[in-house]
């Protein structure tokens, strides 16, 4: 009898601190439509006006194309982001082991996460390159990440007004 409510108590104490611990793992949620916007808006919308241009999409995909493109040839090939983001997954790593340090190695762990990682590229998914390869030489120019980034903000300026805004973002397209 005694051996049964001792264990009853193990279990019974068991789940109460397993009830005080489902509250930190359920507040990891997925964010939502409207909080993905806002963090676009935010990287994209460089002048402050709540609203993003052409210009700033063709602005940003540039300076994406020049971070990818590793050995400066104007081209930027499918090992280049793959080199990229597997810099980026090891800086990443890096970073976790560094989370529990403080000081230095942190700092410097955190600043190698921030360098290595990739900005969206249009073109930067194995389907949407081939759609942006538009030459077929199994490389990206300038023009052709350019020219795939317009078509990607028309897609997304949903009401044909020459801006994305955060109602344009949270449209499903």
């Amino acid at each position: 009898m005694r051996k049964n409510k001792l264990i009853l108590g193990a279990v019974a104490a068991s789940l109460a601190l397993t009830s005080l611990a489902a509250p930190s793992f359920a507040a990891r949620e997925r964010p939502t439509r409207e909080q993905r916007a806002e963090w676009m808006m935010n990287r994209l919308d460089t002048n402050g006006d709540k609203k993003v241009s052409l210009e700033e999409i063709q602005a940003r995909a540039s300076e994406a194309f020049k971070n990818f493109d590793a050995d400066g040839n104007g081209q930027v090939t499918r090992d280049e982001i793959k080199a990229k983001r597997q810099a980026f997954r090891e800086a990443r790593k890096e970073l976790r082991a560094a989370m529990d340090k403080t000081g230095a190695d942190r700092t410097e762990a955190m600043e190698k996460l921030k360098d290595t990682r990739p900005v969206m590229l249009p073109g930067m998914r194995p389907r949407v390159f081939a759609m942006a390869d538009t030459d077929k030489n199994g490389s990206l120019s300038l023009a052709e990440v350019s020219e795939q980034a317009g078509r990607m903000f028309k897609r997304r300026d949903r009401n044909g007004d020459g801006f994305i805004d955060a109602a344009d973002f949270t449209r499903k397209i």
